[in-house]
């Protein structure tokens, strides 16, 4: 079996005296797509925190390939290969989509520091980054400011931001959000093409079943802030106590 490129160790966190996420241990691996599901108030969202860096743990380590990052910011977890959208549009409004791009580009490579750049250099930088508009069929709006885009293609601009950075670890929050049916497949199937790279891993919050169904490898399920469920989507979904948990809270799981 493929060694875990992320891992969890007994992941915890308390807010006073509330334990929101409760010992949670967890590998991922490369080329497996797992969504994290659960009822509302599970914890999902604060788990993804704590990968992503944006909450540190009361107790517990987060692992990359056997690097601790537990205690890392965000930034520098995304500098380890640890990449992440959110639920809500995360862009530079007045710059333009291209210049969205370039600027995800500039960081990637490490050029972002510097003031001064060759000429050349620069047009290397935009011509990278007209190749993630292009993968992600917004090169027809490259010269528009982020601002003055539809909110599907706002989604899609930030999965052109975090592709461009590169990560191993790719981890996407509710990803259609907020978007029209019509809309909607294009972002999945962005995400279903990350999923085809074998050297990637990819993390999905989601509660829309029809999505989860499309695009799950492997089904985690968080209750009451502890993992209750791990496995296929099949196995998963046919579980009792995963759907007594789900008709307990009036949640879908159909």
């Amino acid at each position: 079996m493929t060694h875990p490129s992320l891992s969890t160790r007994d992941l915890t966190i308390r807010f006073g005296g509330h334990v929101a996420v409760n010992r949670v241990t967890c590998d991922f691996r490369p080329g497996e797509l797992t969504v994290i599901v659960g009822p509302n108030g599970a914890g999902k969202t604060t788990y993804f925190n704590m990968i992503s860096g944006q909450l540190v743990p009361t107790e517990g380590q987060v692992l990359k390939d056997g690097v601790d990052l537990t205690r890392m910011p965000a930034s520098l977890r995304a500098r380890h290969g640890v990449g992440r959208a959110f639920q809500l549009t995360n862009l530079f409004p007045r710059l333009s989509v291209l210049e969205n791009i370039r600027l995800a580009v500039q960081a990637q490579t490490g050029d972002g520091r510097r003031f001064f750049r060759p000429v050349g250099k620069f047009t290397e930088l935009t011509a990278r980054a007209e190749r993630y508009l292009e993968a992600t069929k917004l090169d027809r709006v490259a010269h528009l400011p982020a601002s003055a885009l539809p909110h599907g293609d706002q989604r899609k601009l930030e999965v052109a931001l975090l592709m461009a950075m590169e990560p191993d670890i790719y981890m996407f929050d509710e990803p259609t959000a907020g978007m029209s049916h019509d809309h909607a497949p294009d972002v999945l199937e962005l995400i279903a093409e990350i999923k085809h790279d074998k050297s990637k891993t990819v993390l999905l919050v989601e509660h829309k079943m029809d999505v989860v169904r499309r695009l799950a490898d492997r089904i985690i399920v968080l209750h009451n802030g502890e993992l209750i469920a791990d496995g296929a989507p099949g196995e998963v979904m046919d579980s009792q106590l995963v759907r007594d948990v789900y008709l307990g809270n009036a949640g879908e799981m159909a």
